[in-house]
């Protein structure tokens, strides 16, 4: 039997409890600084939606022998392929659950990277040092979708899987180069159209280096809270359509 029919007093100790347990709930919610998502995908890529070498401009920073080894351009809303649109269109749930909330998509971003020398390394010239996202706060998630197939010759996009949700890594804040003891490494290696929903802001990742001959290309586009104004709102361009 339901207890519907509590005392005056039960009531009241039913009240204390419940808002005990949510007040506990609460607080680790708070504690919980770096929330991690990290949601793997597929997507059936149009066979022409590839890396555009005619558009690309140089990103990152020159080496110390003055050359660039990453390039990248932006692509519009209506640029992007209807089967990447549905695959956004499928994780709205999930980015609303993460963002409590409407959420912002910003400019989507292909990007290519190449082999750098040994000694260049640790040097943080395209991103690939250990790092978090950190633009208005760590609340920010991207979708990467591989444009080929990549393995780790490649230099993969690698994550840290077992990354606290409470604690910030100085190193990983600083880019300062540092390799991570006891970081268990994920790297995002697969067959074109894979992809992965990741929480960019939250978690340690970096571009890896790929072996001198080879490159990597991959898409990303990046989703932000409202209060960050970066983008525009994930409503008004569903209501676009995702074919458009």
């Amino acid at each position: 039997m339901y207890r519907s029919m509590l005392s005056p007093l039960g009531k009241l100790r039913a009240f204390l409890y419940e808002h005990y347990h949510r007040l506990g709930h609460a607080y680790a919610t708070y504690r919980s600084r770096f929330h991690l998502l990290a949601v793997s995908t597929d997507i059936d890529l149009p066979k022409d939606f590839c890396f555009d070498e005619s558009r690309a401009v140089n990103r990152g920073r020159q080496a110390p022998d003055g050359k660039y080894s990453s390039s990248t351009y932006e692509l519009n809303w209506n640029e992007l392929p209807v089967a990447i649109k549905k695959e956004i269109r499928k994780f709205d749930t999930v980015l609303r659950l993460y963002f409590g909330g409407d959420y912002l998509i910003n400019t989507a971003n292909v990007w290519r990277n190449v082999g750098l020398p040994d000694e260049f390394r640790a040097l943080d010239i395209y991103s690939q040092v250990w790092h978090y996202d950190h633009v208005v706060d760590y609340r920010n998630v991207q979708l990467f979708v591989l444009l080929s197939d990549t393995t780790d010759q490649h230099g993969p996009f690698e994550y840290v899987a077992n990354a606290s949700e409470t604690e910030l890594n100085l190193d990983v804040e600083a880019r300062n180069g540092a390799e991570l003891a006891n970081a268990d490494v994920t790297k995002l290696v697969g067959l074109r159209g894979n992809g992965m929903l990741f929480s960019t802001g939250a978690t340690p990742h970096r571009a890896g280096i790929p072996k001198f001959g080879l490159h990597r290309d991959i898409f990303s586009i990046a989703f932000f809270p409202q209060y960050t104004k970066i983008g525009v709102s994930a409503e008004e361009l569903f209501a676009l359509g995702v074919s458009a």
